[in-house]
């Protein structure tokens, strides 16, 4: 059993709800901390005190992936953590709608917006309902056999052996786009596009631009570049190559197993809610992130 921090003096005067500003509608909060985290554990300790001195219920979670129905019934989720974290925590967080917002104990942190240096003081400030909420677009990934698997990030699709390629051949609806002959393919979502997709030489998307990447990994033809589709897209991806196995990960999460293709990717028509500081901008993010 880990013991709770005891609200501090210094503390004590976030735990007061100041006069004249909007009630946080916040009454039960969820706590998803990733102990491998430096000073997660001691930052947790201390907000779940502070939100039960302002009478809101507090839940400690610490399975990652985050467990079938962790979330249910809460009204938000802070996790403490990296971008990893949260990760683990969208697809509980999609099925339940509860917006997330991250306390960045990791390394570069674009979900985790909240930086740790100022987290008490940012944390009564959500408390006190001082936020903007955004809803994040969401991949699915269809397999053959029926299952479906959501993605924030990206949606990576190639070959477990390091040393071969990949033939993929991939269609947008009727459309023939093209065969693919490289070590795999992202499809990512505009809050992905920082992450593999920027690696494999994708480029940047604005979250409100209502689009998905397709970017090929190391294409053998070096005029394969990322593909931009529109929202209203759903491609096709089918296996040409039988003597190469193909392995798919959601989310940077271990590659799913016992997939048929061929697979189908497209936008969801869900989305996941998110609580940033307000004023905080998509260019804010980047220029901090990637060193502008």
């Amino acid at each position: 059993m880990i013991p709770r921090a005891k609200v501090s003096p210094e503390l004590s005067r976030f735990c007061r709800r100041p006069p004249n500003r909007r009630m946080s509608r916040i009454r039960k909060i969820a706590f998803v901390v990733n102990r491998a985290k430096p000073r997660a554990d001691e930052l947790a300790a201390m907000l779940m005190a502070m939100a039960e001195a302002r009478g809101v219920e507090a839940v400690r979670i610490e399975s990652h992936p985050v467990q079938d129905g962790s979330l249910a019934g809460f009204d938000a989720c802070c996790v403490i953590g990296g971008d990893g974290t949260i990760l683990g925590a969208v697809a509980e967080a999609v099925k339940h709608d509860v917006p997330i917002f991250g306390i960045n104990r990791g390394k570069l942190g674009f979900l985790a917006n909240y930086p740790a240096e100022t987290a008490t003081h940012d944390f009564a400030a959500v408390l006190d309902g001082e936020y903007a909420r955004a809803e994040l677009s969401l991949l699915e990934c269809l397999t053959a056999d029926g299952r479906v698997h959501t993605a924030l990030n990206d949606i990576v699709m190639k070959t477990p052996d390091v040393f071969r390629m990949v033939k993929l051949a991939v269609y947008s609806g009727r459309d023939f786009v093209n065969t693919y002959r490289a070590d795999g393919l992202v499809f990512s979502t505009p809050t992905g596009s920082t992450a593999y997709n920027l690696g494999a030489g994708g480029p940047l998307i604005l979250p409100e631009a209502g689009v998905f990447a397709m970017t090929p990994i190391c294409p053998h033809t070096l005029t394969n570049r990322a593909v931009i589709f529109p929202d209203t897209a759903e491609i096709r991806i089918e296996k040409e190559d039988r003597e190469s196995p193909v392995v798919v990960s959601i989310d940077g999460l271990d590659p799913i197993g016992g997939h048929r293709l061929p697979l189908i990717v497209r936008v969801s028509d869900r989305r996941l809610p998110i609580l940033r500081p307000r004023g905080l901008s998509h260019f804010d993010i980047l220029r901090a992130k990637l060193k502008w």
